[in-house]
């Protein structure tokens, strides 16, 4: 949640309730939105991860654009979520913010960009403005995107398309010169547990009864709470449980050489003949690492595979700085040489091997 002082206003405004995380690019919004003279370009395409809350921020945003408390210095945030505009937007039921999608189909065709296209001359039902919202534009074909060049050329006054894609590198450059690009960063573990209970508080319940597995999916998601509520939504979630624990293990044991034979046995059975199994353990392997090496240089370091600090840092205390590097560069050698194909038995031996355990 953000507080900004608009132009021409004496009370704090929150800006983006809704919104966690991403200070810096909400920020920036508020600044177009609140000035004298708001410079909003008429389109942007929101690029993030799956699950990192690119929808949430259109709606938001598409929320802002209408929101009949917008210069009311007095309403509580914006957008308020109040008037009549936000809680139409809200409901999916507001006549000019329109979504467009893939439609169960693979890509978002050039058919539904000339319907945009048509219905893009026609003029706002029910505000001043006309939003559309391009779900998966990462997907549009190249005849689509040739197609919405077009409109992004010369777009009505009232217009607004917000591209939402995972991958802006798969759009046009002619694109991406007319519509800036803005980022959704991934969240931190604290701030994914927040977004998630927000959007469904009914996750709470699956926290209480089993906090440990709530965790191992928080920290798994990778920023993503999009993707840890489809993780716990699953059995997906109990496979992810099972891979940490392995993965910790494998820190544990390794820390101490007299455990060596230990070692080689749980490696070669949680490393299964399937390579694309061995592959996803190796590189859980090495995000744990990855955490013990960071805290060797800063206590306070960023976590991506340990929720418990406290824990990390004494497992990270029973290394060297040298072994941890080490692990580190076989545990990547391993996952590169089963990108190409190679043997998973013979990978594992040679990774074991340059990490002294078969010694």
């Amino acid at each position: 949640m953000y507080n900004f002082v608009p132009k021409g206003c004496e009370a704090l405004k929150e800006i983006f309730p809704k919104i966690i995380g991403n200070t810096e690019l909400c920020e920036r919004l508020a600044r177009s939105l609140l000035s004298e003279n708001p410079d909003l370009p008429h389109a942007y395409i929101i690029e993030g991860a799956y699950g990192t809350g690119k929808r949430t921020l259109a709606l938001e945003l598409s929320k802002a654009l209408v929101c009949e408390n917008r210069t009311n210095p007095d309403a509580p945030a914006l957008p308020c979520g109040e008037c009549r505009s936000c809680r139409n937007v809200s409901k999916g039921i507001c006549p000019d913010v329109i979504e467009i999608g893939t439609d169960g189909k693979a890509s978002v065709g050039v058919e539904s960009i000339r319907d945009l296209r048509r219905d893009i001359h026609i003029y706002p039902n029910d505000l001043d403005r006309k939003i559309y919202i391009i779900n998966d534009a990462h997907t549009m074909t190249a005849q689509a995107q040739n197609a919405l060049l077009l409109t992004l050329e010369e777009p009505p006054a009232y217009a607004f398309i917000l591209l939402l894609c995972e991958n802006s590198a798969l759009l046009l450059e002619t694109i991406k010169s007319r519509a800036p690009i803005i980022r959704m960063k991934p969240l931190s573990p604290e701030d994914t547990e927040r977004a998630m209970l927000i959007s469904d508080p009914s996750l709470e319940s699956k926290k209480r009864s089993d906090p440990a597995l709530f965790d191992d999916v928080i920290m798994s998601a990778n920023g993503s709470p999009g993707l840890a509520a489809d993780l716990l939504s699953g059995k997906e979630a109990e496979r992810i449980a099972e891979m940490r624990r392995a993965s910790e293990k494998f820190c544990i044991l390794a820390a101490d050489k007299s455990k060596n034979a230990q070692l080689l046995i749980h490696v070669t059975e949680v490393c299964t003949s399937a390579r694309e199994v061995a592959k996803e353990q190796l590189e859980s392997f090495s995000l744990a690492v990855r955490d013990l090496i960071l805290l060797k240089r800063d206590s306070d370091a960023p976590l991506r595979f340990f929720s418990d600090r406290e824990r990390a840092t004494d497992l990270s205390d029973s290394f060297s700085l040298r072994r941890l590097l080490l692990i580190a560069d076989a545990l990547l050698e391993a996952v590169s040489a089963l990108e190409r194909n190679m043997n998973t038995r013979l990978t594992l031996i040679s990774m074991l091997s340059n990490i002294g355990m078969l010694n």
